[in-house]
């Protein structure tokens, strides 16, 4: 009965790992093909960030996020920094530095 558990336990691992391994090597080869008749890189997500708003496309769909909202001089920027984590803080600090 262990034997019958143990080789279960393998064979959900092993088809974990080959799912796993098949759905990244798929989107390693979808973001860096491209397409047969112009030179475009076809990606399945893009970000582009202006002084005003940011851009983000998934699939041809795209949102646009008004960065006034996340400006130091908003006060939801300041609750938000109150009640964010070290990690978050970083990562806005670095947008902020790199727009600049």
């Amino acid at each position: 009965m262990k034997n019958n558990k143990k080789i279960t336990v393998f064979r959900v691992s092993l088809i974990y790992i080959v799912l796993t391994v098949g759905i990244w090597m798929f989107l390693y080869s979808y973001t860096n093909s491209y397409n047969r008749l112009t030179d475009e890189k076809i990606s399945p997500a893009s970000l582009i960030v202006n002084d005003d708003y940011a851009e983000f496309k998934i699939l041809n769909k795209s949102c646009n996020i008004n960065l006034d909202i996340i400006s130091p001089e908003s006060r939801l920027y300041f609750a938000a920094y109150l009640f964010s984590p070290d990690e978050l803080k970083s990562e806005i600090l670095l947008l902020f530095k790199l727009l600049n």
